[in-house]
């Protein structure tokens, strides 16, 4: 039963700290109220996907010495704190880029590997599963984020406010949640598969660069369009509604993608499910550059884009663990996401600015379309677990 409440709570607090992929939702009102540019709005985005990116490196460490618990609890302070002080800034772009592209940044990525590592430990015989189940929490937040922001938003209500009542919750959800965290005993003869490996050691293994060719251009596409779903319906004359829908539409998508990527994780080899995540999501990318045109291609690219950008966060994990154990998943998982950081600073900016100098978004569809296609053969010849376990 335990386990189970874990897994639970772990789900919350992964919904919780999902907030900046409602991002989108308060980028209308950041440009109509404060007069942020797009190209601003993105940027505190890409800085806080940076940012994230960055203290999973630290995060997973403390979470393989410490355990979930203690890094979880100040994550979570540090995230609702910043986020009830961006509800004073006044708008300031500078501001807000500080408190919650840094700041309230800092928070999610102590507190993101942490239950994903403590739900896999509980669950060593469904990996794919129990990682997929924890991050859909994470890729689904806007759900709830996004749809109370757009109805807030749609009552007048400023988006500062809505900042300060966001903080205000976190602080109180994710301290509390974070006390039920533990990971589970472990057997008197237990010996960690990769206890003694260490971060450099990493950047040696091919095996470690295949997973990385793999997951980059998979989460430049994933961010680049989180972060500008909601100005790329605009571009192309859609309407309010149709946009805010999508947030939400895409955000649920991504959390339907996680638990269907763990379950396909469950069926197919870890390797074959990754390239077939790969090809669908240059199909979709490239397409997208053509097709998208009106009401019904621009929520069928949303369903197909969300659904593929869950597989980023879920076979790379799993397969993490089934290849080098679940000892060291987190300093080991934390490196790999270091990629998150760099897709997240460059992506969502560079198709921001290309929108800005151009008034379209299909350069941008084309450069990361056309670089996960080049990743599907690199991952397929550099990625071979087996002959390193025979070697």
């Amino acid at each position: 039963m335990k386990k189970y409440v874990i897994l639970i709570v772990a789900v919350l607090i992964q919904i919780c700290i999902g907030v900046g992929y409602s991002w989108s939702t308060f980028v209308p009102a950041l440009k109509q109220t404060f007069g942020l540019s797009i190209t601003q709005t993105e940027t505190i985005f890409g800085t806080g996907s940076l940012v994230i990116t960055l203290f999973i490196f630290f995060g997973g460490r403390i979470q393989d010495r410490l355990g979930p618990r203690i890094p979880v609890f100040i994550g979570g302070i540090i995230l609702g704190s910043s986020y009830m002080l961006a509800g004073c800034s006044s708008g300031s772009y500078t501001a807000l880029r500080l408190l919650i592209g840094i700041c309230a940044a800092t928070g999610v990525g102590i507190c993101y590997i942490c239950p994903i590592v403590c739900s896999v430990k509980w669950f060593p015989k469904h990996k794919s599963l129990a990682t997929g189940i924890v991050v859909a929490g994470y890729g689904g937040s806007p759900i709830i984020i996004s749809l109370l922001g757009e109805y807030l938003l749609s009552h007048q209500v400023n988006v500062l406010a809505i900042f300060k009542y966001m903080g205000l919750a976190f602080l109180i959800i994710i301290p509390i949640a974070a006390m039920f965290l533990q990971n589970p005993p472990q057997e008197k003869n237990y010996k960690p598969v990769a206890a003694d490996i260490k971060t450099i050691d990493l950047f040696k293994d091919r095996n470690f660069w295949g997973l990385l060719c793999g997951i980059f251009p998979c989460l430049c596409i994933g961010l680049m369009i989180i972060g500008n779903i909601k100005p790329f319906g605009l571009s192309l004359n859609l309407s309010l509604v149709i946009t805010g829908t999508a947030v939400s539409l895409l955000a649920f998508f991504n959390a339907i993608g996680r638990i269907g990527w763990g379950i396909i994780g469950g069926f197919l080899e870890g390797k074959k499910a990754i390239l077939l995540s790969l090809i669908s999501t240059s199909l979709v990318c490239l397409a997208t550059a053509f097709a998208v045109k009106d009401d019904l291609t621009f929520f069928l690219f949303v369903v197909f884009a969300g659904f593929n950008y869950g597989a980023c966060l879920v076979l790379y994990a799993a397969e993490i663990a089934n290849h080098y154990g679940t000892e060291k998943m987190g300093t080991i998982y934390s490196t790999l996401f270091l990629s998150n950081g760099v897709a997240g600073f460059v992506a969502p900016p560079l198709a921001g600015r290309i929108f800005d100098n151009t008034g379209s978004y299909t350069p941008a569809f084309l450069i990361f379309g056309s670089l996960t296609f080049i990743s599907i053969f690199l991952f397929y010849f550099i990625y071979q677990p087996a002959k390193q376990k025979e070697e």
